[in-house]
């Protein structure tokens, strides 16, 4: 009895008998190709057993590690993560230790192929031709550093070259393959054997597909950039193609790494590429190149990219003479065809168009051709018949009476009229007059006399002794000398540089300045206004601010016209956008906000939603007056603004300040100019895109920058500037006048 308790107290004691299981620390991410490296140790040791350690990954057995023990109870595994050892397995993993009766799993870890990838920016902007830099980090899971390739993806890019690369394979492939009969063989090899003929087949052939190859690794490639990761980081330089297409375009940043051949880990990151559209030249397209005089000349006009593309912007369309001298001009829109009359005596030559947009433009001529024509006038009982044609008229001209006809002669030099007296006997004829080409038809014409008949009376034009020339020339002679009187006495009351009584200066006979060009006196608050008014703005009154009080302002216009002869100056154009519809309370803040141009001698007009402040030194006296418009710029905003704070409804704005040369004049009171080049444009663009502020050119703040306080922007336009304060010069000028007035007087004493 005793032997039995003593051996069931020993099989009970081999149960009871157990090993623990305890895993070493390790990291918690892994990606595939680092190291797993962990202890395990077991406590106590069972002579004869072995450790059994399996790796889970998503409940799937991966991997199982069977080691016996040292003197310590200590196993060390180590498990290179790559797809000799596990394959492919990721996810949410741990291990599970199984010694003698003891299970026991570690802590969960993770496995991935996922690498974070970090971009020093995310968003690029470029023209076509230009280079960008792609850079960033990449770091595994676990944090260390990545040592692999990277690689770029545009696909949109990559479409473009393609399909481009395409067409010139084939056209390729059509210029230099071999010519072939009917049968497909080729004809050069008539006198070959056929084993030879076989043998060149077959090198044709493999020619042809290793064309083949590299044409679809060119399309494959398409696109794509390559670069090396190194300590974590990369950076790849991207030229873009000049004829790149405008556009926004997506971009895939792929890092991976490599083991064995094949990817143990990448990562995917994406960018933003905008691809800007560029001016790179101007189409012209006329309805034919020879023209007869009278005609119509249809011209359209197309700005094009980088890609032939059409730009929606504005072109400045100038035609000019054999005398280079200005016969037509106009800004239109690209692509919209204008018509252009020919003067019938436009004289016979070459004529060209010039279109023009910033720094590029383009020209073509085109032929006036030498044509005679005549224009029939049928005044009582005459017929008046006069060279409209740029040469002499020698032809004949048929006038038919009543069915009668008469042929007469004619010689008539450029310009030359000849009177024709048409009788009959008392009744009325119809009357057809025609050369072949011009013809005109009356009814019912009462013609007296004796006979029917055409006689020539006398000719008539340049010196012509007919009364009713005389007469007429006697009338244009009495009114010129009328309007020169009236300029004569009107001179005279304006001869001096002086205020009159309600305090701004009149026009003046002016002053030879320096450079020998006459200078036009104005008054101190001597503005101007536009003639018409805007369809959101209206009539804006002039008016001058001083304190809380306004007065008055003399209104002198200005418009812009085509102005052939006057002075050639450097102005300034403020350009006021009013973005939304305001009703008579809003147009009084307006006019209060204007009312600051006028005090700085600016000449306003309106046009739609916009108000063109112009500052010429015909008005202002200054050569440089772009510190002026960024004070008046600066000073309607603050007004506007305070509207805005005060009224429900707002006054939704833009301003832009743009600088340029014009040819301007003062005729009558008014500023009258041309813009040469496309400052005022820039302008309005300027004004569109401000948001309540005063954006400035380049140009413009650079030739006021010791007045101007700015700080640079980024827009479309290119790089423009906006207003945060402007110095006022005048306020220091006065200051430093007194102060040196009473440095003197303190000396005298």
């Amino acid at each position: 009895m005793s032997l039995f308790v003593i051996s069931f107290v020993l099989l009970l004691g081999v149960h009871v008998v157990s090993a623990g299981i305890y895993f070493s620390e390790f990291d918690t991410k892994y990606n595939l190709g680092d190291m797993i490296d962990i202890n395990v140790n077991v406590d106590p040791i069972v002579e004869g057993r072995l450790l059994k350690v399996t790796l889970f990954c998503n409940e799937n057995n991966v991997i199982e590690f069977n080691n016996l023990p040292d003197e310590s109870g200590n196993v060390n595994i180590k498990l290179p993560l790559n797809f000799y050892t596990i394959k492919e397995a990721n996810g949410d993993c741990y291990f599970l230790g199984d010694y003698f009766t003891e299970l026991r799993t570690s802590l969960d870890f993770e496995i991935s192929k996922l690498l974070i990838i970090k971009l020093s920016k995310e968003s690029f902007f470029a023209s076509p031709g230009e280079e960008i830099i792609i850079s960033g980090s990449a770091e595994k899971l676990s944090g260390n550093v990545v040592d692999g390739e990277v690689e770029i993806n545009i696909p949109l890019l990559g479409l473009y070259e393609s399909n481009s690369g395409e067409g010139e394979v084939e056209n390729e492939e059509e210029i230099d393959g071999p010519e072939s009969d009917e049968d497909g063989n080729n004809q050069e090899s008539g006198n070959e054997s056929s084993d030879a003929e076989d043998t060149n087949e077959e090198t044709e052939e493999e020619v042809e597909e290793v064309e083949e190859v590299d044409e679809v690794v060119e399309s494959f490639n398409a696109g794509k950039f390559y670069g090396k990761v190194v300590s974590g980081e990369f950076s790849v330089n991207i030229r873009l193609s000049e004829e790149t297409p405008a556009g926004n375009y997506r971009v895939d940043i792929l890092v991976y790494e490599e083991s064995d051949g094949q990817r143990s880990s990448e990562g995917i990151v994406l960018a933003n590429l905008e691809v800007f559209q560029i001016l790179t030249s101007i189409d012209i397209a006329l309805s034919g190149q020879n023209f007869d005089p009278g005609t119509t000349l249809d011209l359209k006009s197309s700005l094009l990219d980088q890609t032939g593309v059409n730009i929606d912007d504005e072109v400045s369309v100038v035609i000019m003479n054999e005398n280079d001298e200005r016969i037509f001009e106009k800004i239109v829109n690209s692509q919209e065809t204008i018509s252009y009359q020919l003067l019938s005596n436009s004289s016979s030559g070459y004529y060209e168009i010039d279109v023009s947009n910033g720094d590029i433009s383009n020209n073509k001529k085109f032929f006036i051709n030498e044509k005679a024509i005549v224009s029939f006038e049928i005044i009582n009982n005459s017929l008046v018949v006069t060279n409209i044609g740029n040469i002499p008229y020698k032809k004949g001209i048929e006038v038919v009476l009543n069915g009668k006809p008469f042929v007469k002669k004619i010689n008539l030099g450029l310009g030359e009229s000849r009177e024709f007296k048409l009788t009959g006997s008392n009744e009325e004829y119809n009357i057809k007059v025609s050369d072949g080409e011009t013809e005109i038809s009356r009814s019912s014409v009462m013609l007296t006399g004796h006979a029917v008949s055409v006689n020539a009376v006398n000719e008539k034009g340049k010196g012509s002794g007919s009364p009713i020339v005389w007469i007429f020339v006697i009338l244009i002679l009495g009114i010129g000398l009328l309007f020169l009187f009236r300029n004569v006495f009107k001179k005279k009351s304006f001869a001096f540089h002086k205020k009159d009584k309600g305090g701004f200066f009149k026009f003046g006979k002016g002053k030879k300045d320096q450079a020998g060009k006459t200078e036009i006196n104005v008054g101190d608050s001597g503005g101007a206004v536009a003639e018409g008014a805007g369809a959101a703005v209206g009539t804006v009154v002039a008016s001058s601010v001083v304190g809380d009080k306004k007065k008055p302002i003399a209104h002198n216009q200005a418009s812009q016209v085509l102005v052939l002869k006057g002075h050639k100056s450097n102005a300034v154009v403020l350009v006021l956008k009013i973005k939304n519809k305001i009703g008579n309370v809003e147009k009084q803040s307006l006019e209060e906000a204007i009312g600051h141009a006028y005090n700085k001698k600016g000449a306003v007009y309106e046009q739609g939603d916009f108000i063109f402040i112009v500052f010429s030194p015909l008005m202002t006296r200054n050569n440089k007056n772009e510190a002026g418009a960024a004070k008046v710029g600066e000073n309607i905003v603050n007004v506007l603004n305070e509207h805005n704070k005060k009224m429900k409804d707002k006054i939704d704005f833009g301003i832009g300040i743009s600088s340029g040369e014009i040819i301007n004049k003062i005729e009558n009171k008014k500023l009258k100019f041309t813009a040469l080049g496309n400052f005022i444009v820039v302008a309005k663009r300027l004004a569109e895109a401000s948001d309540k502020q005063v954006l400035v050119t380049k140009e413009a703040y650079e030739r006021g920058i010791s007045e101007i306080k700015a700080e640079k922007r980024k827009l479309n336009e290119g790089e423009v500037y906006e207003v945060r304060s402007v110095i006022d010069g005048e306020k220091n000028k006065k200051f430093l006048r007194g102060f040196l007035a009473r440095q003197k007087k303190e000396a005298a004493k």
